[in-house]
């Protein structure tokens, strides 16, 4: 049986880290929980016993984000999903299939498996007030990764003040933790975001100033984030969606392990 859940916050997805079926894929789902302005609903659906069995979480009304158990009823989460609508889909490989999802991209897991020497420039961002050009550089990545299409050429304030709203939640709130270079005070090079949810480490977002790749500073603040935050029982993990990606976080000590599917719902 599927049933919505009302309160989203942090303590929400750190109770449902600890009854859903541990994987990569549960924790990436459960990290989209902690976006909460983006997200539009959220259902877990649960059997006789109300063991939890899988997750949905939609975001942005364009896609869902899917963590299935083997013991999930997979014709009730088809229904729903259609009933969503012709969603993106974001789910592990083995499940797709089953949920009347036709992929057409594969994401790769990266997560750390050989601690790096930790970043020698980048320093870490307590205070709220300095996101603002965390959050433009951000922009200006996807802006160029998108090929400068119409939907990156003008960020809204409202768009700002909602990612601020998150960011800045997360860092008081103690699990969200930011790392930058910066050339001068007032001059940013290079940031990276990593969101914390029990034993699992996501890193969110890495951008550097396209005038200043290639010179080690989106390392030096991924190692940064690596050695603030590893410890002897978590996972530090991000998705990567092309082997040069890949290649750059190998070098910074990660390995992939497991991947995710993007496909559309059969309707």
């Amino acid at each position: 049986m599927l049933r919505r859940i009302e309160n989203i916050n942090a303590q929400t997805a750190e109770q449902l880290l600890g009854v859903l079926p541990q994987s990569l894929m549960t924790a990436f789902t459960l990290f989209a929980l902690l976006d909460w302005c983006a997200v539009d609903g959220a259902w877990v659906q649960s059997d006789e016993q109300e063991q939890v069995t899988a997750l949905v979480v939609q975001k942005d009304q364009t896609k869902a984000y899917v963590s299935v158990g083997e013991t999930a009823d997979f014709e009730e989460l088809a229904l729903f999903l259609r009933h969503l609508g012709g969603l993106v889909i974001h789910c592990a490989p083995d499940y797709t299939a089953r949920l009347g999802v036709t992929p057409f991209s594969r994401h790769s897991f990266m997560v750390l498996s050989e601690m790096p020497e930790p970043g020698k420039e980048a320093v870490s961002v307590t205070d709220t007030n300095a996101l603002r050009p965390v959050f433009d550089l951000l922009t200006q990545s996807a802006r160029a990764a998108a090929g400068d299409s119409v939907q990156f050429r003008k960020y809204s304030e409202r768009a700002f003040q909602e990612w601020l709203s998150r960011t800045s939640r997360g860092m008081l709130g103690g699990y969200t933790t930011v790392k930058a270079v910066y050339a001068a005070e007032n001059s940013l090079l290079s940031a990276a975001i990593a969101d914390t949810l029990g034993q699992y480490v996501y890193i969110r977002d890495v951008a550097t100033d396209r005038d200043y790749r290639k010179m080690g500073y989106g390392s030096d603040c991924v190692r940064g984030l690596c050695a603030d935050l590893k410890q002897a029982d978590n996972q530090i993990f991000l998705l990567c969606d092309d082997l040069k990606t890949e290649r750059f976080y190998q070098k910074s000590g990660f390995a992939r392990q497991g991947s995710v599917e993007l496909g559309i719902v059969e309707l």
